[in-house]
C-alpha cells in the first residue's frame, strides 16, 4: 500500500512539473490526461466502449440491466499537504501529511431515485477518540430523491452545515486551509436524517443529529441545523451569480449550545468574493466547548485564465469571547492551479496576527486529485 501511494504521488508531481501528456490505450481508443477527465465527468459519449473497470469510476458508474442495483460507482480522493512554518521568535519547522486519502463506494437502486454510499478517510485521526474505525468513515448513509430537487438522506453524510466555509468539502476549498471560524466551529459529521433540497431561486438542508461526532458516543442528545441560500439572480443574464444565505445550529451535549452563521457570495466573470460572520453561545464540533466565539473572514478571487486563479483571505476569529485577549487576525494570498478537471494544486501565503502570543508565518502546499 506504501509503495503504491508513493507511486501514485510520483506520477502526479512528474505530470506537474513536465507537462507531459502519455497517451492510454483503452479499448482501441487513445485517451490522453484530459480525456481521462472527461470520463470521469461523464463527458464522453459511448460509456460502452469503455473497460467495464474504467467505467466504475465514471460519473454514472458501471450500470447494470435487469437488475435492482441500477449501478455502482467507486471513487478516489486523494489530498497532500507541505507546511514550513517560521516567525520572528519561533524556530523554523516543516512537516508534509497525507490529508486526505479517501476511497469511496457509492450503489443506485430504484431507477437512480435511491443511493447508498460508504466513504472512508484512511488518514482521519481525531485526538482521544475511542475508535480507529468509526473515526475514519466520513460517509454511510442511504438517500432518497422525493423529486428531482428534494432528497431525504438517513445516516451520516456530508458535513453538517453549521457554518458554511467549515461545510464546504476539501476538494472545493479555496484555500489550503478553512477559515477560523470553519474549522473550529464546523467541519464535522454527525448521524441524522435530513432534507436537501435545491431549486432554481433557492436552497436548503434542514436535519435533526445526534449531537455526537463520527459516530462516536450516541444518546447524549439532539441538536437540529437548519441552512437556506436565496439565489435572487438565478433568471438573470450577464449579471453574475449572487447568494445569500444563513445557518442556525441549536442542540445540547454536555449543556446546550446555538450557533448562527450569515454568508454572502458573489461571482461575475471572472471574479468573486465571499464573506461569512459566525457566532456561537457554545459549540459541538469535533469537540466540545462552552465558549462564546464569533468570527468573520471575507475571501478575493480572481482567475487569471482557466488553470490559474488568485486568492486573497482576510480572516479575524474570537475563540473565548470572555477572553479579552483572545482574537487572531490571519491574511492569505495565493495561487491555485489546476492542470485537470479534477486535479488541484494550491499554494498560499498565511500571516497570522495574535493577542496572545508570537505571530506566526506559514507556506502551504496542497495536491488534491479525485476520480
Amino acid at each position: 500500500m506504501k509503495k503504491l501511494l508513493i507511486l501514485l504521488i510520483t506520477i502526479l508531481f512528474i505530470n506537474l512539473t513536465s507537462y507531459a501528456i502519455e497517451e492510454v490505450q483503452l479499448e482501441k481508443e487513445n485517451l490522453n490526461f484530459n480525456k481521462l477527465s472527461d470520463i470521469y465527468y461523464g463527458n464522453v459519449e459511448n460509456n460502452e466502449s469503455i473497460n467495464p473497470l474504467i467505467r466504475l469510476f465514471t460519473k454514472k458508474g458501471l450500470e447494470f440491466e435487469n437488475s435492482k442495483i441500477n449501478s455502482v460507482k467507486i471513487g478516489f480522493l486523494y489530498g497532500g499537504q507541505m507546511k514550513l512554518g517560521f516567525g520572528s521568535e519561533q524556530s523554523t519547522y516543516f512537516n508534509h501529511d497525507f490529508t486526505v486519502i479517501e476511497p469511496m463506494i457509492i450503489a443506485n437502486f430504484n431507477e437512480n431515485k435511491t443511493k447508498a454510499m460508504f466513504d472512508i478517510n484512511l488518514t482521519r485521526k481525531i485526538k482521544d477518540y475511542p475508535n480507529n474505525f468509526t473515526e475514519k468513515i466520513s460517509k454511510l448513509y442511504i438517500s432518497h430523491n422525493i423529486t428531482p430537487e428534494q432528497k431525504i438522506l438517513f445516516g451520516q453524510g456530508d458535513r453538517v452545515p453549521n457554518t458554511f466555509n467549515g461545510s464546504i468539502s476539501y476538494y472545493n476549498l479555496d484555500t489550503v486551509m478553512k477559515s477560523q471560524s470553519g474549522r473550529t466551529i464546523g467541519d464535522y459529521r454527525s448521524v441524522g436524517i435530513r432534507n436537501i433540497a435545491d431549486y432554481k431561486y433557492f436552497d436548503y438542508d434542514i436535519g435533526v443529529y445526534d449531537s455526537t461526532r463520527y459516530m462516536r458516543d450516541f444518546g447524549h442528545g439532539l441538536d437540529f441545523t437548519g441552512k437556506l441560500v436565496l439565489k435572487p439572480f438565478a433568471n438573470l443574464d450577464n449579471i453574475g451569480d449572487l447568494k445569500i444565505g444563513g445557518a442556525y445550529t441549536v442542540g445540547e451535549y454536555a449543556n446546550s449550545y446555538h450557533q448562527y452563521a450569515f454568508y454572502s457570495a458573489y461571482d461575475y466573470k471572472k471574479f468573486g468574493i465571499k464573506a461569512e460572520y459566525v457566532n456561537a453561545d457554545g459549540y459541538n464540533s469535533i469537540h466540545y466547548s462552552n465558549n462564546n466565539a464569533d468570527g468573520f473572514y471575507t475571501t478575493l478571487s480572481y482567475d487569471i485564465n482557466d488553470k490559474f486563479s488568485l486568492i486573497g483571505r482576510y480572516d479575524y476569529f474570537v475563540p473565548n469571547k470572555a477572553q479579552t485577549s483572545s482574537n487572531s487576525a490571519e491574511y492569505t494570498i495565493g495561487l491555485t492551479y489546476k492542470p485537470y478537471k479534477n486535479m488541484k494544486v494550491l499554494f498560499n501565503l498565511v500571516r497570522t496576527d495574535y493577542s496572545y502570543k508570537d505571530d506566526s508565518n506559514m507556506v502551504l502546499f496542497a495536491t488534491k486529485f479525485i476520480i
